[in-house]
């Protein structure tokens, strides 16, 4: 083991773990981020239970030319 790896190891009690420096680009979601968030926001006035899931406008945006997958949705409307 090199010296200095040693050396972090024993003035942290934990391991500073990977930090992501900038965000990946998101290529084939970014042209459709506007309107994920359109129709979060047109969902506010809606009730509860008639607002879209992720997998709804999921769906949607396949409608639209989206090739993406589902989980990048899911995640963007997450965040």
């Amino acid at each position: 083991m090199h010296r200095q790896t040693l050396k972090k190891i024993l003035e942290h009690s934990e391991p500073a773990g990977y930090r992501q420096l900038k965000p990946r680009p998101q290529k084939k979601l970014g042209a459709f981020l506007g309107r994920i968030k359109q129709i979060l926001k047109d969902d506010q006035a809606m009730p509860r239970k008639q607002r879209h899931t992720a997998k709804r406008i999921w769906e949607r945006l396949r409608e639209d030319g989206f090739t993406g997958g589902y989980t990048v949705v899911k995640d963007a409307v997450r965040g």
